[in-house]
C-alpha cells in the first residue's frame, strides 16, 4: 500500500470510527479528566505472529490500556496493511499511524548513524545487556536521536530480533563450511563478511529467499533467527549455525508521532511511559523463551541446530576486517551525512559495547 493510499484509508477509519477523537476536556493542570478517551492507530510490517509483534500484543498494549485506565487503546494494524516497512518512518512522521515500528534498516542512508551498531557484531547474549547499548547510543550518541527528531517522532519501546543465524542447505559444522558457497545476507557489511568467510555474497529480495534455498540459486541464508524461524527457512536450510553471541543489532524502535505524544494529556504521558518500562523489563524474558523454543522446535522438526563456537564467533568477528569498516563508516558519516566527530562515535561506541560486555572486545 502506497502512502498517500494508506493516508486516505486512516482518514476513513477516523471518519467512520471517530478514532483519535476524544470525549472530553483536558482539566487545567493539564491533566485528563473521568471520561477521557483516545485510541491510537499503530503500524507494524510484520505480520500478528512473530515473537515481537505477540509480545507487543500480549504485554505492551495491554500495559497500557492498564496504567491509563483504560483511557487509551491501541488500534493495531499489522502485516503492512497500514504502512509497509519502507513507508514507516515518513508515515509516523506525517501522522498516518500514531505509533509504528521504524526498523533503522529499511533507511540505511537516513538513518545512517544506526548502521554504526553492524560493525560490533559480538554483544551480550542477553536481551538486557543488548538494550543497555541501545538506549546508551540513543541517550549518549546525539545522532541517534536525532535521526528521530527530525523526522518528527519520540522513541517508546525497543526491542530486537532473536540473534544471527546461518542456515544452510548443505552440512553446516562449522562457519569454514561457507566457502565456495553462495549466502544472502541483509547488507552491506555482513555481505562483506560472508565474503570474507569465503562465500560468495548474493543480493535476494527476502520474500523470494525460500524459493532460492529451495530450487538451489543460493546455499545458505545469514538473518535474524526469529525470521528465519517466522519465514520456515528451517525447511529448506535445516543446517544451522545459532550465534547467540552474534546479536542482531538493528534496533526495533517503537515510536510515536511527536505531535500526537505533545497533545496528550501529561498523566497519560505519565501512564504511557509507565506502561512502556514495565513491556520493557518483560521483553528479555520473552526473547530467552523464544529463543529456547525456537532451537527446540527446529531439532524437533529434524533440523542440526548448532551453537556458535568461539572458532565460529571469531571467524565471523574478523577483528581487521570491521576495523576496516569502522573506518568507513566513519569517512560516510561525515562525507555524506554530515556527522560531527564520526571517529568519536566509533570510540563511545567502543567503551558502550565494552561495558555491556564486561570485558574489552573492542580496543
Amino acid at each position: 500500500m502506497k502512502l498517500k493510499d494508506a493516508m486516505f484509508l486512516l482518514v476513513s477509519l477516523l471518519l467512520l470510527s471517530g478514532c483519535n477523537s476524544t470525549s472530553s476536556e483536558i482539566d487545567e493542570q493539564g491533566n485528563s479528566t473521568e471520561d477521557y478517551s483516545i485510541t491510537l492507530n499503530y503500524s507494524d510490517h510484520d505480520p500478528p505472529t512473530g515473537m515481537r509483534t505477540k509480545f507487543l500484543q500480549e504485554y505492551w498494549f495491554p500495559a497500557i490500556e492498564e496504567e491509563t485506565d483504560g483511557k487509551v487503546k491501541i488500534n493495531p494494524v499489522f502485516g503492512g496493511g497500514l504502512l509497509s516497512s519502507s513507508e514507516a518512518l515518513d508515515g509516523v512522521r506525517e501522522g498516518v499511524a500514531d505509533i509504528g515500528l521504524v526498523y533503522p534498516d529499511n533507511y540505511s542512508q537516513r538513518m545512517f548513524s544506526y548502521e554504526l551498531l553492524k560493525l560490533f557484531p559480538v554483544a551480550p547474549d542477553d536481551f538486557e545487556g543488548m538494550y543497555e547499548i541501545f538506549n546508551r547510543a540513543l541517550t549518549e550518541l546525539p545522532q541517534f536521536s536525532e535521526d528521530l527528531e527530525k523526522n518528527n517522532q519520540k522513541p517508546l519501546l525497543i526491542t530486537t530480533g532473536l540473534p544471527i543465524v546461518f542456515g544452510s542447505t548443505s552440512e553446516l559444522s562449522s562457519l569454514s563450511d561457507v566457502q565456495g558457497e553462495d549466502w544472502r545476507a541483509s547488507s552491506r557489511w555482513y555481505l562483506e563478511a560472508m565474503r570474507n568467510m569465503g562465500a560468495n555474497p548474493v543480493s535476494v529480495p527476502w520474500e523470494d529467499v525460500y524459493m532460492s534455498l529451495e530450487t538451489g540459486v543460493i546455499d545458505g541464508v545469514m538473518t535474524n533467527y526469529d525470521g528465519f524461524h517466522m519465514m520456515g527457512f528451517y525447511e529448506t536450510a535445516p543446517d544451522i549455525i545459532v550465534g547467540t553471541e552474534l546479536w542482531w543489532s538493528a534496533p526495533f524502535i517503537h515510536t510515536i508521532n511527536q505531535d500526537m505524544w505533545d497533545s496528550l494529556p501529561k498523566d497519560i504521558q505519565e501512564d504511557v511511559l509507565r506502561a512502556t518500562e514495565r513491556a520493557q523489563t518483560e521483553f528479555g524474558k520473552v526473547y530467552q523463551e523464544e529463543l529456547e523454543n525456537t532451537i527446540q522446535t527446529q531439532r524437533d522438526a529434524g533440523a542440526n541446530v548448532k551453537i556458535a563456537d568461539d572458532e565460529d564467533i571469531q571467524a565471523f568477528n574478523d577483528q581487521e576486517l570491521f576495523e576496516s569498516m569502522r573506518e568507513t563508516w566513519v569517512n560516510e558519516a561525515e562525507k555524506d551525512h554530515e556527522i560531527e566527530n564520526a571517529e568519536q562515535y566509533v570510540e563511545e561506541m567502543k567503551g558502550i559495547m565494552n561495558d555491556a560486555l564486561g570485558y574489552e572486545e573492542y580496543k
